[in-house]
């Protein structure tokens, strides 16, 4: 197994194999370059002390600070899987956070917030490889001090035990040959308790600096898109690839929505 030339992984657990780096470019980089080595077992985990070449979506970068959890669990490809990959690490995260009583909100896409700024707590970064996927997930303990928007937790276990707990948990819930694996019903159900901003009025961006659309979020559908009512009261769903969505004042011609 290489590791971006950063050391040796160690094995922390035999099963769901959990492996651990002091220090690495990017999990999700080593944990694909593994998948294009050699087959990997389902829910195949790799963490790491410090991350110094993080990646969010399109693009963007993900700062971590040493002690803050950066974790990569490998999953095999399965057809038509509802709800996405994105949505079920999202629930796993969720349901964590919410045993450790912290109150989160699910921001769509693909980010965690924390319930008493509304500030980004955890994001996800799921990426497809050769016969399956590599699922990212980076938790702030500590607050990167550049990020503005950022939240942390620092009530939060040390990310050992954070990555040992999370990838169990998502393991058991979603890879285990047991009859306990969480329903679609459930993760839904869930998620859509905990979407943030559901029932407010959202602009939306795709492409270019300026808004796509105004509407209100109504929640997320089994594949994972978020149903927005604009101003008349017609209903869309955005696209999986839509760059952010953020809170707005309702315009006075949609006060009746």
């Amino acid at each position: 197994m290489t590791s971006d030339g950063q050391g040796v992984p160690r094995l922390v657990r035999d099963f769901p194999p959990l492996f651990y780096l002091e220090t690495v470019a990017s999990t999700n980089s080593s944990l694909k370059e593994w998948a294009r080595t050699g087959p990997l077992v389902p829910g195949t985990g790799l963490y790491a002390g410090n991350q110094i070449g993080g990646r969010g979506r399109r693009g963007n970068r993900w700062l971590h600070v040493p002690g803050n959890l950066v974790l990569s669990i490998w999953v095999p490809e399965q057809t038509f899987l509802l709800p996405p990959w994105t949505l079920r690490l999202a629930w796993t995260v969720l349901s964590y956070l919410e045993k450790k009583t912290v109150r989160c909100r699910l921001k769509y896409p693909n980010d965690i917030h924390l319930s008493a700024n509304s500030l980004k707590l955890s994001g996800i970064l799921v990426e497809q490889v050769s016969g399956g996927a590599v699922l990212g997930v980076g938790l702030n303990r500590f607050l990167p001090e550049s990020l503005s928007k950022a939240s942390a937790c620092e009530d939060l276990p040390d990310h050992h035990e954070m990555a040992l707990s999370l990838s169990e948990l998502f393991f058991s819930s979603f890879l285990s040959t047991e009859k306990n694996v969480v329903t679609s019903q459930r993760i839904m159900e869930d998620l859509n308790r905990s979407l943030l901003w559901k029932g407010e009025w959202v602009v939306w961006k795709e492409d270019g600096p300026s808004p796509t659309g105004l509407g209100k979020i109504v929640g997320l559908d089994l594949s994972g898109r978020l149903e927005i009512l604009d101003a008349t009261g017609n209903s869309r769903k955005l696209p999986e690839t839509v760059r952010s969505v953020e809170r707005v004042e309702p315009p006075e011609r949609a006060s009746r929505w």
